[in-house]
């Protein structure tokens, strides 16, 4: 994928910071009764056209643009699925200092990784680039801050948190450790990362 069909898929990944965003101001039940619907619509239709051709035909028609080509290939669901399952997941089971974080590192700084790393030539980093691995790192560690400021999250969240961020840094950089889309694994790794030292510290 080019960078201007890069910059096109990232700016309608930019769009879902619409989603924390509500969660943030109307909670989670509201946030929910509406995502949900839009989830399970999203997916079916993602699944439906891997077994029907007029289907795909529609579908590659409207979003070919956007898709990596494994995903208009491949038999698995594309990013935005694995997206929406993720903020359903986040927003049900966790806080919501946690969910939000999470969320937002997958919007922001998973689009910055991909623009900076095609944008500015620099050396492999696993398989990514490494200015594309800065550039997730250094974003995702402000959003750790900014949220944790807006919260008043206790030092421990941040102290866990930078673990947290660095840990999902190296999945976005290897997606192949765990083979899951990373618009599902970052936010879900880094959400059950800081519940699970949540659980350990009380």
């Amino acid at each position: 994928m080019n960078l201007s069909n890069e910059l096109y898929r990232k700016s309608l990944h930019f769009s879902a910071i619409l989603i924390p965003l509500f969660f943030y101001h109307f909670g989670k039940w509201k946030t929910l009764l509406i995502l949900a619907p839009i989830t399970i619509f999203m997916v079916t239709l993602d699944h439906l056209r891997q077994e029907n051709p007029k289907i795909k035909a529609i579908f590659l028609k409207l979003f070919a643009p956007i898709l990596r080509p494994h995903e208009i290939e491949g038999k698995k669901l594309c990013g935005a699925s694995f997206m929406l399952l993720a903020a359903c997941i986040n927003f049900l089971l966790f806080s919501k200092e946690i969910a939000v974080v999470s969320f937002l590192i997958v919007v922001i700084s998973d689009a910055l990784s991909a623009i900076v790393g095609k944008a500015i030539p620099s050396q492999p980093f696993f398989e990514k680039s490494r200015a594309g691995a800065l550039a997730f790192l250094i974003s995702a560690l402000l959003i750790l801050v900014g949220c944790g400021m807006i919260f008043h999250v206790h030092f421990w969240f941040y102290f866990f948190g930078v673990f947290s961020v660095f840990c999902v840094t190296m999945i976005e950089a290897r997606p192949s450790l765990l083979n899951v889309d990373d618009n599902f694994s970052i936010p879900m790794v880094f959400s059950f990362l800081m519940t699970g030292f949540g659980f350990m510290w009380g």
